[in-house]
C-alpha cells in the first residue's frame, strides 16, 4: 500500500500508475478528499483507496509512499520517510530538491537508507527517450544532438504567481522543466557543460534555457527550453556529415515530450503521462544499482550547469 503525498500529480498522475499499472492500494490524507472528488477521471479508483486523518497517519498504514510536493516541501518529507521502518519503497518528483547541493545532500541520505526508491525523471520511459539511450550515433561523423522544447508553461497562460515560476523554488525553465534533460543527458554519459545561459525577467523568473553539452565519445549536445513558446514543439535529433553534406536522424518531433500519437490512452480522461509513469512505477521492484548511478551524475550535471549558468534579462 502506498501513502500519497501531494494532491495535484500525486493523485492525478501517480495513484492511477499504482493502482493500474502496479496493483497497488493508495492511502491518502482526509484533507486530499475534496480534490479527488473533483476529478471526476479517479472515480473509478475509489474502492482502491484508504482515507486517513492526515499525511502522518497516512504514512504509518502503508510501506511505500510518493511525495510529489513542493521541492521545499519535498526535502522536508523525505527524511522523515526515511526515518519510517514500515516504509521501504519511495517515488519522488523532479526536482529532488531546489537547489542542486540541498539533492546532493537528500541524495545521498537515500542511498544510506538502503530503501528503493526512484525519481520522476520519466524522458527515459518514452519511447523517443529509449530511441535515444539506444541508439545515440557516437561514430566520427556524428556532428550533433539538438533538443528543442517550447510551449506555454501554465503559470504564463494564466499568469500564475506560483512557485514552478520561481526558480529559488525550484521551478523555471530549468531547474522544473529542463531537468528532465538534464537527467536523460547524464544516462546517456554527457557530463560537461561548455555553455548555460537563462533568460526571464529577472533571475527568480526564469522562462528559457539554453545549453551545450559534451561527454566522451558523444556528439555535442545542444538543448533549447523554452516555457513562453508560441507553439508547442518537441524535437530532438542527431545530424551526421556525410559526402553529400550533412543528414539528420530524428528522435522525436512531437508536440509534446509525453506525446505517444495514442489518442485512446485520453479516452478516460486519465493524464496522458500515466502509462509513462507506470514504467517509472514497475521499476520500482526492480534492481535499481544503474537508476542510482545516472542519479548521482544527474545531480551532479545539474550542480556543473547551475555553476556555468549565466543570465540575461528579457526587456
Amino acid at each position: 500500500m502506498f501513502a500519497i503525498l501531494g494532491s495535484g500529480f500525486g493523485i492525478y498522475g501517480y495513484l492511477p500508475a499504482l493502482v493500474d499499472g502496479c496493483g497497488q492500494h493508495i492511502v491518502l490524507p482526509e484533507r486530499y478528499r475534496t480534490r479527488f472528488c473533483e476529478r471526476s477521471e479517479l472515480a473509478r479508483f475509489s474502492n482502491d483507496v484508504r482515507w486517513e486523518s492526515n499525511e502522518e497517519a497516512a504514512l504509518s498504514c502503508a510501506d511505500g509512499a510518493v511525495i510529489a510536493l513542493r521541492p521545499i516541501n519535498q526535502s522536508e518529507w523525505i527524511p522523515r520517510c526515511l526515518a519510517r521502518p514500515n516504509i521501504d519503497r519511495l517515488l519522488l518528483e523532479k526536482p529532488l530538491a531546489h537547489t542542486p547541493e540541498v539533492a546532493a545532500v537528500i541524495f545521498d541520505d537515500l542511498i544510506r537508507s538502503r530503501k528503493a526508491f526512484r525519481i520522476g525523471y520519466t524522458f527515459r520511459y518514452t519511447a523517443w527517450g529509449q530511441h535515444i539511450l539506444n541508439s545515440l550515433n557516437a561514430t566520427k561523423d556524428s556532428v550533433s544532438l539538438s533538443i528543442h522544447w517550447g510551449f506555454l508553461a501554465h503559470h504564463f497562460r494564466h499568469d500564475l504567481q506560483n512557485w514552478k515560476r520561481s526558480n529559488a523554488a525550484g521551478g523555471g525553465a530549468l531547474r522544473f522543466y529542463g531537468i528532465h534533460l538534464v537527467a536523460l543527458l547524464a544516462e546517456v554519459g554527457y557530463r560537461e557543460v561548455n555553455l548555460s545561459r537563462t533568460f526571464g525577467t529577472s533571475e527568480d523568473d526564469v522562462e528559457k534555457w539554453i545549453a551545450v553539452f559534451a561527454g566522451t565519445s558523444l556528439p555535442e549536445c545542444e538543448v533549447v527550453v523554452d516555457t513562453k513558446a508560441t507553439a508547442y514543439k518537441f524535437h530532438a535529433e542527431q545530424t551526421f556529415n556525410t559526402r553529400c553534406g550533412q543528414t539528420t536522424s530524428v528522435f522525436a518531433d512531437l508536440s509534446d515530450p509525453f506525446d505517444s500519437g495514442n489518442e485512446s490512452c485520453l479516452s478516460d480522461g486519465i493524464d496522458q503521462r500515466v502509462p509513462i509513469l507506470s514504467r517509472l512505477c514497475r521499476s520500482l521492484w526492480e534492481e535499481g544499482e544503474n537508476e542510482y548511478e545516472w542519479y548521482d551524475a544527474a545531480v551532479r550535471l545539474w550542480r556543473r550547469i547551475e555553476e556555468k549558468t549565466l543570465f540575461e534579462a528579457i526587456v
